[in-house]
């Protein structure tokens, strides 16, 4: 069966919203810095969690003539923009092509 990239073979997701990619998998995590707070004595006074922008991996299929994403490429799914900072290809069989794909959220 030859996989296409007009979205109609679909992998877990039911909505394949990338333009020309098919979505395998797609995860975003919300990482966080605790930061304890002391007085001028040096006297603990508490702690306070500080998140750090989203995270994004995915996994994506693309067909033999579709332009692989590059990295800093920003692309589009559903209200997320992500900046890509890691683009590994991790199969190539018959007319398709897997990636895996790294990034964050870009809110600007």
């Amino acid at each position: 069966m030859a996989i296409i990239q007009d979205g109609t073979e679909l992998f877990g997701i039911n909505d394949p919203e990338f333009d020309g990619l098919i979505v395998e998998s797609f995860s975003v995590t919300t990482p966080a810095n605790r930061v304890d707070l002391d007085n001028g004595d040096g006297e603990p006074l508490g702690s306070t969690i500080v998140p750090q922008r989203q995270e994004v991996s995915l996994t994506v299929q693309l067909g033999d003539s579709g332009a692989a994403p590059a990295l800093g490429d920003v692309i589009a799914y559903g209200s997320y923009s992500v900046r890509l900072t890691s683009v590994d290809l991790t199969e190539t069989q018959a007319d398709y092509r897997r990636f895996s794909l790294s990034g964050y959220v870009s809110i600007n």
